[in-house]
């Protein structure tokens, strides 16, 4: 309150100034014009009276500076501060908005998840990071039935840059990774196919930070599914009944790795540790048997 009545008093008597020195400045101005044309000997009355009025002009303006320029400069301040606010959503929008890329068969989509792998496994992490990878279809086919066996082998390589086996140096970056995996099968042929000869070879190292769940179907069909999840990627493919790429999309940025994330983590956690084959280094056998005997009875229910 104090405050408030020290600033105001300069304001007031700079204000009382202002009123006399205008009504000396009227005066002036009436007694010049009246000279002139009273015919009365202050010619010299006129000039001093617009003199006066200059003199106010410039003294009203140097007088109440704080309340003709203040809110224009603290306007001025307020847009600046708006367009720095504006420019930093728009440059965060920017960073999350990522990008989609389309992939339009097979070839497409193992180049788009062996770079996005490649790039991963090349980046230095601060934190722990999982990468998860998923096939839900309900059937695998085959490196040897595609002839794609040779991306389908870049693809695994890449993968194994990832895994932490016996062995692996200290400083290796695979250390702050581990990896989750599900993969949905719905015959027990398809599954030995699969775990003769291509999970038991890719594990062959028994890589220590991995894990992989098997989700058993009634039957194959046609599905999304996250082939994999990086710390900044992510690649969604479209599989059919024989499980082909029929196509695929690439996704950078960070809202869609969180969304597919959260999408695989709630399948992950719906998949009882029971169906859990591989872990820590090893195939768990009594599981692979298990499961054996639970698709071909449920083969035999359906009269496969």
């Amino acid at each position: 309150m104090a405050t408030e009545t020290k600033s105001s008093s300069p304001v007031r008597r700079n204000r009382i100034i202002a009123i006399v020195a205008g009504a000396i400045t009227v005066v002036a101005i009436v007694l010049g014009f009246a000279g002139d044309f009273l015919g009365l000997g202050w010619r010299w009355m006129r000039p001093a009276a617009e003199l006066l009025l200059l003199a106010e002009l410039v003294a009203l303006v140097v007088i109440e500076r704080h309340q003709l320029f203040e809110p224009v400069h603290e306007t001025v301040g307020g847009t600046h501060a708006l367009v720095q606010e504006i420019h930093a959503i728009v440059s965060e929008g920017a960073r999350n908005a990522g990008q989609v890329t389309v992939c339009g068969g097979e070839p497409e989509v193992y180049a788009t998840a062996i770079r996005v792998l490649r790039e991963a496994a090349a980046r230095d992490q601060s934190t722990p990071q999982i990468l998860r990878a998923a096939r839900l279809s309900g059937h695998l086919r085959l490196s040897e039935d595609s002839d794609l066996a040779e991306q389908f082998e870049a693809y695994t390589d890449a993968l194994k840059a990832f895994f932490v086996n016996p062995g692996s140096p200290p400083d290796a970056r695979s250390r702050r990774w581990s990896g989750r995996v599900v993969i949905a099968l719905a015959s027990r042929k398809n599954f030995d196919e699969h775990l003769d000869q291509v999970l038991r070879r890719v594990y062959a190292a028994k890589p220590t930070n991995v894990e992989t769940k098997i989700l058993i179907r009634a039957k194959s069909e046609a599905v999304l599914a996250p082939l994999e999840i990086t710390d900044r990627d992510a690649v969604l493919t479209f599989d059919d009944g024989s499980s082909s790429f029929k196509w695929g999309l690439g996704f950078h940025g960070e809202h869609y790795r969180a969304l597919l994330a959260r999408w695989f983590d709630d399948l992950w956690a719906s998949i009882p540790d029971s169906y859990l084959i591989y872990s820590r280094g090893g195939f768990n056998e009594d599981v692979v048997e298990r499961i054996r005997k639970e698709l071909a009875s449920m083969e035999a229910s359906r009269g496969d």
